[in-house]
């Protein structure tokens, strides 16, 4: 078992900062010593200093080896890739989703994709069964209450929008009771289905197909609805509700709106919505494509107004929602962005960045003093881990919680690039993106998985292990 200590950093969690030494023995954090503390005689002492020892990344929203609904293509990445670029960005937890084929089973789904992630993720891991459009014809629901209970798969996604995957309204009545019940988190992908189609038809019928266009095929009144929707069906259950990626502002203030009222809502955003706007794309022709996503990247007087929410509150965690699709397709069975050229409804939906999360909030956000490095820690890690039944085994650095710990560098500056980054994306929403504070060193369960931005020998396939989650009681 291998001993060691992080000696002459600041130890940081979401509540403050103290300057301290971790021990780590094996795959766990035995101790929190004082600077001067005597370490163990068999410890190996590895110098920190000028370091903040963060508790290691925990990303709640990933697609990796994802196949659209359709059936028709998959993300690039895959377990291995997808996880290696976490490790090298300073996530060491990511969860993942389930989503059932046409005729197979949830619970066979889910069994048939943790054995993939169990031969091939670097790291920890867990999943979200994604609930299908038929869960109201079927057993669905039984087999998702059996799969939370005997296999911690503690949170189910509900989509409120796009054919093939939208459940109605009943569904979702009769699904928030069902995870009510068994302690399960619902989460709702906040869309109106029914706005977003009659925008796409009108859209198309006016001839306006061009990539750019799917920001307008996804009004943020149609997210507003759906967020409203949402939250008043969980309360008629009463259960708590999680909304994955707020892209609107207006989406956000409903959220902070409801919750002063007494809701039990919890929302998250994505850095793409933060240091992203249309701006950036509503020009680039068909590379616009590279950040179709949806909910979509909207102007950059909202991505401000987003900002705020972040700040103060509102938003509680911060997820990628990486679904990296290339620009590019090279594998004819697998087709990419380039499928969709010219016509934003035909293209794959999803960004990388599951690699620069960390990166890009600690610059955009603890750099020019947006939020504080402990809200930093919260949103990325604690909050995470806590939310969805991580912790105290995740999500910060404590006495007998897994040695995931990131040596975090203040002053090393990086470049954010597709040339250098390990999602298998040939492209990055951050291209050229100059970015200060980057992971040194990045452990996961103590050992050594990736250094100054490149995994090491230990960040091998199959490392990771599955995570059974229980949810803690609000």
């Amino acid at each position: 078992m291998d001993t060691f200590i992080l000696h002459g950093g600041t130890v940081v969690s979401s509540e403050g900062r103290v300057r301290a030494d971790v021990l780590v023995k094996g795959t766990r954090i035995a101790a929190i010593l004082a600077p001067d503390a005597t370490p163990p005689a068999d410890a190996r002492r590895i110098d920190v200093t000028g370091t903040y020892l963060l508790p290691g990344g925990v990303d709640t929203h990933t697609h990796l080896e994802h196949r659209v609904a359709s059936g028709a293509t998959r993300t690039a990445d895959d377990f291995f890739s997808g996880t290696v670029a976490a490790a090298c960005g300073g996530t060491t937890t990511i969860v993942d989703f389930v989503r059932a084929p046409a005729g197979m089973a949830i619970d066979d789904a889910f069994h048939a994709r943790r054995a993939a992630a169990e031969a091939s993720c670097v790291i920890d891991f867990g999943f979200h069964p994604i609930v299908p459009a038929t869960a109201g014809e079927d057993d669905t629901f039984e087999r998702l209450t059996r799969l939370t209970r005997e296999h911690g798969a503690a949170s189910w996604k509900f989509f409120m929008a796009y054919p093939g995957s939208m459940v109605s309204d009943d569904v979702l009545i009769r699904g928030f009771r069902a995870a009510r019940e068994c302690g399960a988190l619902p989460m709702v992908h906040a869309e109106n289905g029914h706005m977003i189609a009659d925008a796409v038809e009108r859209l198309t019928d006016a001839g306006r197909t061009a990539e750019h266009e799917h920001l307008h095929a996804h009004p943020a009144d149609a997210e507003v609805e759906a967020v409203h929707r949402a939250i008043t069906l969980a309360e008629h259950v009463d259960t708590p509700l999680f909304i994955v990626h707020v892209s609107a502002a207006d989406a956000a203030r409903v959220v902070r709106t409801r919750r002063d009222a007494g809701a039990d809502v919890r929302a998250e955003t994505c850095p793409q919505y933060l240091v992203t706007a249309y701006e950036d794309y509503a020009d680039a022709g068909s590379r616009a494509a590279g950040y179709i996503c949806s909910p979509p990247i909207r102007e950059q007087a909202n991505r401000e107004e987003l900002w705020a929410a972040v700040s103060n509150g509102t938003i509680d965690t911060i997820g990628t929602d990486h679904a990296a699709f290339a620009l590019q397709t090279t594998d004819p069975e697998m087709p990419q962005k380039d499928v969709g050229k010219g016509i934003f409804s035909a293209t794959p939906n999803g960004v990388p960045g599951v690699e620069e999360r960390l990166m890009v909030m600690y610059s955009a956000g603890v750099g020019t003093g947006r939020i504080s490095l402990e809200r930093f820690v919260e949103l990325t890690a604690t909050a995470p881990a806590r939310t969805f039944g991580l912790a105290p085994r995740k999500g910060a650095i404590v006495a007998g919680a897994d040695a995931d710990i990131v040596v975090w560098d203040p002053e090393a500056e990086r470049t954010l690039s597709a040339e250098t980054h390990h999602s298998l994306a040939d492209y990055s929403v951050y291209e050229g993106m100059t970015v200060r504070g980057a992971p040194a060193a990045v452990y996961a369960r103590g050992e050594l998985v990736a250094r100054d931005g490149e995994p090491t020998e230990a960040a091998i396939r199959g490392r990771g292990s599955y995570l059974a989650r229980t949810l803690p009681t609000y």
